[in-house]
């Protein structure tokens, strides 16, 4: 007797246990305006148009919409549009994100699957039979489910683009995931033209490189040196011409590029321009890399190796990488002592990865092979900032100083170029372009005195 009881406790606590882990689907997403994500919006006005914006991040729009999005490539970005002029205005989603989905299709998405339901209940059926009353009880729970996801993900969604006189509309569009900084463009169209908003936005999520710098302690008052445009050219020719390892005793990338901007202004443009913030080194994203390094995906914020200049590793990163980790644009940039026009001059290095190697110079066992020409990406970095009228001046100095022989990496790949570096005041306005007045006879001198 008291053997049955026990098979039966048995069964029992596997009943529960079961239910617990794989047990009826359950759908409770939170009340919006409980999700402080209100809290980051934004506000910009132009003539009778008022455009609120905010970003979700991904926990956030797991608590909203009760499924975790993100890992569907869907972000919710939540928009507010006030017309109170007497012309109609026309919002163009597509201008946000060419790739944006509709309610319905977002929704569609994230159902829960009842194909994948059943099978599951099903495995545990088949090893624990009296729980096949799990089989249709999840059929049907997740159809349940999939219901309100329609009828919420419809209830949140921006119900209309048109927005007429006098009035408004709110509502979530929901748009590709991007994370660190991310670019928000609500572009409204009337009988008189277009007013174009554009957001820059911080989602919570990643911790980017230069979150854990101390810029404004860097350099003492003294240490600070202001530069007229004169002097640039032969100031260049003071700075190292590569980079090298922690301890100073290995040279790695060249320097070819050098930029002028405020670190906000740097953040808003690079990322404008498509590039991505790189994560911090930590565990778990080293791990994430790793991984992606193995499977061939994609991490568009995955951490980049450390490069030294005056024993200090690269201050910020950035990149862009195509649909697998294997391959990318990325650059590094170090804040220095140097002014021009009272704002901070930044050195830099740019390559371009082309595929992945083995090496015992890094705890994952591998790294990025460069493609050997480091100009083609130096060049391609101006050309890119040009395209969104983001450069106000740029300039070309040849360097005397001779590079380091052999013309290799710190991991032991060639490269070539020309010497020179590309110099860069950048502009948060859209500007005409122009270049700095330097004579070419300096190019005979620098690196001489």
């Amino acid at each position: 007797m008291l053997k049955h009881r026990s098979i039966n406790r048995g069964w029992i606590t596997l009943l529960v246990l079961s239910l617990s882990f794989n047990g009826c689907v359950t759908y409770r997403p939170q009340p919006a305006d409980r999700v402080p994500f209100m809290e980051r919006a934004q506000t910009q006005t132009q003539d009778a148009l008022t455009v609120t914006v905010a970003v979700l991040s991904d926990k956030e729009a797991k608590k909203v919409f009760g499924v975790n999005l993100a890992k569907k490539g869907v972000q919710p970005v939540w928009v507010k549009i006030e017309n109170r002029g007497k012309i109609p205005f026309v919002f163009i989603p597509r201008n946000m994100d060419p790739n944006y989905y509709s309610a319905e299709e977002a929704a569609y998405m994230a159902h829960f699957k009842q194909g994948k339901q059943f099978l599951e209940s099903g495995v545990i059926a088949v090893i624990f039979f009296p729980l096949i009353a799990l089989i249709p009880v999840n059929f049907f729970a997740a159809r349940h489910a999939n219901g309100k996801m329609d009828d919420l993900f419809g209830k949140l969604a921006l119900s209309s683009n048109i927005v007429m006189p006098d009035s408004g509309q709110s509502g979530f569009v929901f748009t590709s995931v991007d994370e660190g900084t991310k670019h928000v463009k609500v572009d409204m169209i009337g009988n008189d033209g277009h007013r174009i908003f554009n957001f820059a936005v911080t989602v919570p999520g990643i911790k980017p490189d230069y979150t854990t710098k101390d810029f404004e302690n860097r350099y003492q008052d003294e240490a600070i040196v202001k530069y007229e445009e004169e002097d640039i050219p032969r100031a260049l020719a003071t700075l190292p011409r590569c980079t090298t390892n922690k301890k100073g005793t290995a040279h790695g990338d060249p320097f070819n590029f050098v930029v002028v901007g405020e670190l906000e202004d740097l953040i808003t443009i690079f990322t404008s321009a498509g590039w991505d913030e790189t994560q911090a080194l930590t565990f778990g994203s080293g791990f994430n890399m790793a991984k992606a390094f193995i499977t061939g995906d994609s991490d568009r914020y995955s951490p980049v190796s450390p490069l030294y200049h005056n024993g200090h590793p690269q201050d910020l990163a950035l990149q862009k990488s195509r649909s697998t980790i294997n391959q990318r644009l990325h650059l590094r940039l170090w804040y220095t002592p140097a002014r021009f026009r009272g704002k901070p001059a930044w050195i830099g290095a740019i390559s371009r990865d082309i595929g992945v190697k083995f090496t015992w110079k890094s705890w994952y066992l591998t790294t990025h092979r460069i493609d050997p020409n480091i100009d083609d990406a130096r060049d391609y970095l101006l050309a890119d900032l040009i395209e969104i009228e983001k450069v106000k001046r740029f300039g070309f100095a040849t360097i005397a100083k001779p590079l380091p022989m052999p013309r290799t990496n710190l991991t032991g790949d060639p490269y070539t170029t020309d010497g020179k570096l590309l110099v860069m005041e950048l502009s948060t306005e859209d500007t005409p372009l122009a270049a700095f007045g330097w004579d070419r006879s300096l190019s005979k001198t620098l690196g001489k005195n």
